[in-house]
């Protein structure tokens, strides 16, 4: 007889057979797994064991294996519970390159996605993630969060609706998607009928003048409602796929700002909250929408760490960070663990919420803070030090030189360090915990292609730079991969006995 468990020890090992030989992979802190006998030295599972294929892609393969502890004072009964007794909060960082895309599971099974970076590499996680969907039987998703509308935060999402055809069934996803929420903004497209760039004032609809400020007030609920014309082409793409998925179950599509906490009603528990922080709206004039942002001054001393009535201003209108700076920027609270996601968040807008947190009106102070926009050098130290995060996650990758912006800066990088509360602050950045193997000489298979490049020093990535936490409120666990299979980066806090989150030993079985 199966059951159905989860993992109830930071990390457990997982083998071919009952003395611990063959090792085929490790489990996490509140994994599923199907156990099929608990005995007194082990327990037997049903898993997957990962075949490398000549083509350089994994193939996961159905097998039966052992978890063993060796750790004295822990029994097999120990490492599970039952699925129904389940209290972690699962939350992964997932490589997607230069982009963002993360996931969140609650506790009863609750899928949030956050952002999808601009390529296949999400859809083919989540693919592995949740096998054997069909357009008949699609994997519901909670809730979708764009937090804004740059390329490299949600056309990744549109490959999910494009795996539908892939040839290859294991990389087929499909999804149910019941909420999609963004900022509302929507980029249209950056040249005119007759080739000529468009000013960063119209590039992201209507506006109102009010003073000296200029406000965008074209905001937009259901994307499905905007003329093509009105759109870019990654947004014609997405509203795409939003077409596709609203027709196999209404989704709701709705345009969140700070304060819209009930928009996460579904999600919300006893120990479980979301609060809206961002986008910041304003009202002037009897005119509501989002000030038009501007760029932020050269001088380094603008970023200060303290917050200033005559701070230097931002000037000018720039579509580019207006659309960052307005990005959506929330705080899971579980417990007294808090994740502060913050998209493309910019120095001006993040300002803007340091004075909030300093007047007691928002709290902005997390453990984990998925850092804004990918390590750039437009940050707040205001603002880090605001948050003061234990765990720091950039997430960030090189592609190619058109998407090559130095990130993270060191300055940035540092400014983590500087401000965090802990005395060892973790500060992952996802291209520098992925993994490549060196194989060697190579060319391209295309002959013509070939002759033009030449032969190249070939990498093969084998390991994704992805960060994986878990937490019941009371305990954090935080863990990556690395180029050896059984070979974790790991690291744990526990409350000390005024709530405080202090280091612990992570348990691994």
């Amino acid at each position: 007889m199966v059951a159905k468990s989860v993992i109830n020890i930071d990390l457990a090992d997982v083998f071919a057979s009952i003395d611990r030989e063959k090792y085929l992979h490790t489990l996490a802190w509140g994994d599923e797994v199907d156990v099929l006998e608990a005995t007194d030295s082990y327990l037997r599972i049903a898993t997957v064991r990962y075949e490398n294929r000549a083509d350089g892609s994994i193939l996961p393969i159905a097998t039966e294996a052992y978890i063993c502890p060796r750790i004295v004072g822990i029994k097999p009964a120990d490492i599970i519970v039952p699925a129904g007794a389940n209290r972690v909060l699962k939350v992964d960082f997932v490589d997607v390159q230069q982009g963002d895309g993360a996931v969140i599971e609650s506790p009863d099974g609750k899928i949030i996605l956050v952002d999808g970076g601009d390529n296949q590499l999400f859809a083919r996680y989540l693919a592995a993630r949740f096998r054997g969907t069909s357009a008949d039987n699609p994997q519901e998703i909670d809730c979708i969060v764009v937090t804004h509308g740059d390329a490299d935060h949600f056309s990744g999402l549109t490959e999910i609706h494009e795996s539908e055809n892939n040839q290859e069934a294991r990389k087929r996803l499909f999804i149910a998607p019941k909420r999609i929420f963004h900022n509302g903004i929507v980029k249209r497209p950056g040249k005119d009928a007759s080739g000529k760039r468009v000013a960063d004032a119209n590039l992201l609809g209507p506006i109102e003048k009010v003073g000296a400020e200029t406000v965008l007030v074209g905001l937009v609920d259901n994307l499905l409602d905007v003329p093509d014309h009105e759109m870019n082409r990654p947004f014609r793409q997405w509203k795409n796929a939003l077409a596709t998925w609203n027709e196999r179950s209404a989704v709701e599509m709705r345009r969140i700002a700070a304060g819209d906490h009930d928009a996460f009603d579904f999600f919300t528990s006893t120990d479980l909250k979301i609060s809206v922080l961002g986008p910041l709206p304003m009202q002037r004039a009897g005119i509501t929408g989002l000030k038009f942002l501007g760029k932020p001054p050269r001088d380094p001393a603008s970023r200060s760490a303290v917050l200033d009535a005559n701070d230097k201003p931002f000037t000018g209108l720039s579509a580019s960070h207006t659309i960052n700076g307005h990005s959506i920027v929330f705080r899971l609270q579980y417990g007294a663990m808090n994740f502060l996601f913050t998209g493309d968040l910019n120095e001006e807008a993040s300002r803007e919420l340091a004075r909030q947190h300093e007047a007691g009106e928002i709290t902005l102070r997390s453990e984990i803070l998925k850092v804004p926009h990918h390590g750039s050098a437009d940050f707040s130290n205001a603002f880090l030090r605001m948050v003061a995060p234990i765990v720091s996650i950039v997430s960030s990758g090189d592609e190619s030189a058109s998407k090559e912006y130095i990130h993270p800066r060191a300055t940035l990088v540092g400014a983590l360090g500087r401000h965090s509360r802990s005395d060892e602050p973790l500060i992952f950045v996802t291209e520098l915990i992925a993994f490549f193997k060196r194989e060697g000489w190579a060319q391209l298979a295309d002959k013509g292609q070939a002759a033009e490049r030449g032969e190249f020093y070939a990498f093969s990535r084998t390991a994704y730079g992805m960060v994986r936490t878990r937490t019941d409120g009371k305990r954090l666990l935080v863990f990556t991969n690395s180029g050896k299979a059984n070979m974790k980066e790991a690291y744990c806090f526990s409350l000390d006995n005024e709530g405080v989150p202090v280091p612990a030993a992570v348990i691994r079985a």
